[in-house]
């Protein structure tokens, strides 16, 4: 399995950093590297995180790996590829996640 990730999930990483970096860079460099680490471990398990209930309705289908009980990446295995479409913060609303999908 190959993991890649999308242009909106790789900016969306980015914005959690630099928002985090604001206050702690250390911080901010921890959770990105977690973020990345947790996301990696897919490569060899790619259905160990649940299905994700807020895009249950979506044509495929998606799953979210909790990480650090705040940040959900989510993907959907496609073939031999692992395609990660958003990392999320879980303090927002559950349907933001919709739209940062559909974007």
């Amino acid at each position: 399995m190959n993991l890649k990730w999308t242009i909106v999930a790789e900016a969306q990483l980015e914005n959690i950093y630099n928002f985090i970096k604001t206050r702690d860079e250390i911080a901010a460099t921890r959770v990105y590297n977690d973020i990345l680490d947790e996301a990696s471990v897919l490569v060899h398990f790619p259905y160990m995180a649940p299905v994700e209930p807020v895009l249950s309705d979506f044509p495929e289908m998606y799953r979210s790996l909790a990480v650090k009980r705040n940040y959900k990446v989510t993907y959907h295995v496609e073939n031999d590829e692992i395609i990660i479409v958003a990392v999320f913060d879980c303090r927002q609303r559950p349907g933001r996640l919709r739209e940062k999908i559909r974007r």
